[in-house]
């Protein structure tokens, strides 16, 4: 599956502290998502990609198995009360066995 990621969503990769993304992994299996969306089809991963970007999100993690695509996206944000809060997002492309495949966007706020 060819992709959108850039040369700086990589760059954000490479520089986001390894403890603080194991902190944010151990948040995503623990807490249930705040949203979840499922949209079917071609093209959805890429343009579901450049939304988070223009939201503002950096990659921080980036997973290739032999039918599904993972990436996780992390931007800090506002949470109750004007208090910093943090959101994240698993953005999941998944092969389909009639061809295309699903896309899956799940988005938490800490």
């Amino acid at each position: 599956m060819e992709t959108r990621i850039s040369d700086e969503d990589l760059e954000h990769l490479q520089a986001f502290p390894d403890s603080r993304k194991a902190a944010v992994m151990e948040k995503i299996m623990a807490l249930a998502p705040a949203e979840s969306v499922v949209l079917e089809g071609d093209g959805h991963f890429e343009t579901t990609v450049l939304k988070l970007r223009r939201d503002g999100y950096g990659l921080i993690d980036l997973r290739s198995l032999e039918t599904t695509f993972t990436t996780v996206w992390y931007r800090k944000g506002k949470a109750l009360l004007g208090l910093a809060g943090v959101e994240m997002a698993m953005l999941m492309w998944e092969a389909s066995a009639c061809g295309g495949g699903a896309t899956t966007l799940m988005t938490w706020r800490v």
